[in-house]
């Protein structure tokens, strides 16, 4: 983990503005992938949100290219599209947030699973993937992908033929060459052998379910986060991916495996807030449901931004945040963190002096605990 710095980062309003990234800022990149040309692959849709991800495009727009130690994007596909199967060397993990997609696990999809909305499947390296939208509508899947290098994709032979037959080509760089109008070229990315392929993993259902978090199997808590215990700081964690910032000792997340990143669902209240916080991991949100306010920095110094439901904000390292519900409703965002260590939270302390003043605290493993069990007496 990094060193924490010495005194505060205050986060620049115009820094803070590029890292919210609103639905309006999307930009779609149809031309991302050496299949979009395939007759069940036209029109599918691919966004690079944080990084450049695995796109094969090389005037794709990225919307925020700073080094997280993961990376964001997303595909929106109407019905009946594909996106075909290929392999990834770092984690890959799907959020949907709208529609009904069935995810295409081996070389040949010869395993199936189905998600929905509020589904995070993260899908094993080194097992070829591929996903389509059986929705009734456009759906959407959000990404997070492993490393600030991915080392991009392989894809399945088949497909790399086909593509070829539409003229669409992959150079050694694996960046795209359009050939449709000349001769095949000579240097180019050809299908592997079968034999190569023998070392490509395989998993059981059961492991792929495994690997599969719906939101009926949540285990939210409400007294993760030391200012849960307070008036007006009323919100909730449940795992999904790795340790992540919950502070409640009992919690355990349902995908252990290291990925570089974890994955969380948070709710909070109408109303209320986590507190200011800060920690010295790479964070950023997806703002689903109800209305949210992101705070960065403290005191005078202190900046806000509204983003509409659907949005991704960035957060840096170190900087402090308190994130706001203003709605009649819950909200609920999907929070991403860097790296495979439990995130430790510093928090103001004016909120830790408040928790104590009510009996809480935490323990020397940093997780809560009423004080009176720790022998020490409220303050």
């Amino acid at each position: 983990m990094s060193t924490p710095p010495k005194g505060d980062m205050v986060v620049d309003p115009d820094d803070f503005a590029r890292r919210v990234i609103q639905p309006t800022d999307f930009v779609a990149d149809t031309e991302a992938f050496v299949d979009v040309r395939l007759p069940r692959s036209a029109g599918k849709a691919s966004y690079s949100f944080i990084g450049p991800g695995v796109s094969q495009n090389e005037d794709q727009t990225i919307n925020l290219a700073e080094s997280h130690g993961f990376q964001i994007g997303a595909a929106s596909m109407g019905h009946g599209v594909v996106n075909n199967q290929h392999l990834h060397f770092t984690a890959e993990v799907l959020v949907c947030t709208r529609g009904r997609w069935r995810v295409n696990i081996g070389q040949h999809a010869e395993q199936q699973l189905e998600i929905g909305a509020g589904t995070v499947f993260s899908a094993p390296n080194w097992v070829f993937r591929g996903f389509e939208n059986i929705g009734a509508d456009d759906g959407w899947l959000f990404t997070v992908l492993g490393g600030d290098d991915t080392g991009g994709i392989i894809w399945a032979p088949d497909v790399l033929r086909e593509a070829a037959k539409t003229g669409l080509y992959l150079r050694p760089d694996h960046s795209l060459l359009d050939a449709a109008n000349g001769a095949p070229p000579e240097d180019v990315v050809v299908p592997l052998d079968a034999e190569l392929l023998v070392g490509v993993d395989t998993y059981s259902d059961d492991e792929l379910a495994a690997r599969t978090v719906a939101l009926e199997d949540l285990q939210w808590s409400d007294n993760a986060l030391l200012s849960s215990v307070m008036a007006g700081c009323t919100s909730a964690l449940a795992p999904v991916i790795g340790y992540g910032l919950t502070e409640d000792r009992r919690h355990r997340t349902p995908i252990s495996a290291p990925h570089g990143f974890s994955v969380e669902w948070l709710r909070v209240a109408p109303g209320s807030s986590t507190g200011v916080h800060r920690h010295h991991h790479s964070q950023v949100l997806f703002t689903g449901e109800g209305h949210w306010e992101i705070e960065v920095n403290r005191g005078g110094d202190a900046i806000s931004a509204q983003p509409a439901e659907g949005s991704v904000v960035s957060i840096p390292a170190s900087a402090w945040r308190n994130l706001k519900n203003t709605g009649p409703t819950d909200a609920v965002a999907l929070v991403v963190c860097s790296g495979d260590q439990r995130v430790v939270i510093e928090w103001d302390p004016e909120i830790v002096t408040a928790a104590e003043a009510i009996g809480w605290g935490h323990d020397a493993a940093g997780y809560l605990a009423p004080l009176a069990l720790l022998g020490r007496p409220p303050q």
